[in-house]
């Protein structure tokens, strides 16, 4: 900790007994400083653990595997680390639909310490289900909306080399990601995850302006509050402030246009934009904010993109062309009317009276 002291000192100019008093009167920061998510470098790694079983246990009911995870920093010694590795998932777990699942990966504790993975218990590792290419992607739109609010998961890219022990042979080298847990999350906004049947009418209003459209802009839909399909909620530890909406699994939405996420048998010129707006009607000066305020995230999101070193050219060109048709949207005010006040939703659409 005494390192960590000295960096933040150094970077806040705040003297290092003045830190750790801070730390100190603030147990939720002292005991979540996850080193995994403070850098955007790509970690290389192996991982190493019987495959040819985790391939066989793509079930509702899979085990955990024993494996061998191992990472690489420049100048230093590979850290070799126990952990435990199981499929998870619902649509990407069936072999149908991917060829390889989503991971869990869980390590030990007294391992992780003083290492890039202290903190850290069970993580999600979000594979390649195709094609690597949609995995930076759905990488690059965490990022986007880490832009957005901290109500976000934090998200870091990795380079694993897939060994498998049964086989004795090398499976495949690619990218792949690890999400933070909901939990670390939520701690870090000094919140804390709630489990409960909610309409988008009980969530902190300006929350839900902000997930709702950052949604349409990567023309998503594959989202619901009341089941809770792809969102967390967390409340706030001040809970006059409300309940707060984090979204995750955005590898169905248009700007991955992932092939496994389009209908089979339908031809490309005959599939219809994803642009689906699943938010609530506001005020015409609440719709002006919320726009406003993505206008001045224009910038940001096409920097993130085009800095992606892992997205072709030609896919980097067909992405900000397909984030950009949003500005347009708001700037016409027949396609508004048409994509934002057609389709939103009121109390009525959840039987809720005035």
């Amino acid at each position: 900790m005494n390192l960590v002291y000295s960096f933040l000192a150094d970077y806040l100019k705040i003297p290092i007994c003045t830190l750790s008093f801070i730390f100190a009167s603030n147990p939720v920061i002292a005991a979540r400083i996850d080193t995994l998510f403070q850098s955007d470098e790509i970690i290389n790694m192996e991982l190493r653990t019987d495959f040819s079983a985790i391939q066989q246990d793509r079930t509702e009911k899979p085990e955990y595997h024993d494996g061998e995870l191992i990472y690489f920093t420049h100048g230093g010694d590979p850290t070799k680390l126990s952990v435990k590795v199981m499929v998870r998932g619902n649509f990407r777990l069936k072999p149908v639909n991917c060829k390889f699942p989503p991971l869990f990966i869980d390590f030990k504790k007294g391992e992780v310490k003083n290492t890039i993975f202290e903190n850290q218990n069970r993580l999600k590792l979000v594979t390649p289900c195709q094609f690597e290419e949609d995995v930076v992607e759905e990488y690059t739109i965490y990022r986007m909306y880490n832009q957005v609010t901290d109500l976000s998961l934090k998200v870091r890219l990795v380079k694993i080399l897939y060994y498998d022990t049964r086989l004795n042979k090398k499976d495949f080298e690619i990218h792949s990601f690890f999400m933070e847990d909901k939990d670390h999350a939520a701690e870090r906004n000094n919140a804390f995850v709630r489990d409960r049947v909610l309409t988008p009418f009980d969530l902190n209003n300006d929350n839900f302006q902000k997930l709702s459209v950052f949604q349409y802009i990567i023309g998503n839909k594959d989202w619901y509050i009341t089941s809770r399909k792809n969102i967390i909620i967390m409340q706030h530890a001040d809970t006059s402030m409300g309940l707060y909406a984090v979204p995750y699994d955005f590898d169905f939405s248009g700007m991955v246009n992932a092939e496994y996420s389009k209908p089979r048998g339908v031809p490309e010129d005959l599939l219809v934009e994803r642009w689906v707006y699943k938010g609530l009607c506001y005020t015409d000066d609440e719709f002006k904010r919320i726009f406003e305020f993505y206008r001045g995230k224009r910038p940001v999101f096409e920097s993130i993109i085009k800095n992606q070193k892992l997205i072709s050219n030609y896919t980097k060109k067909q992405i900000i062309r397909y984030i950009s048709d949003f500005y347009t949207i708001t700037e016409n005010s027949e396609l508004f009317r048409q994509e934002f006040l057609d389709n939103c939703e009121t109390k009525a659409d959840y039987h809720i009276s005035d």
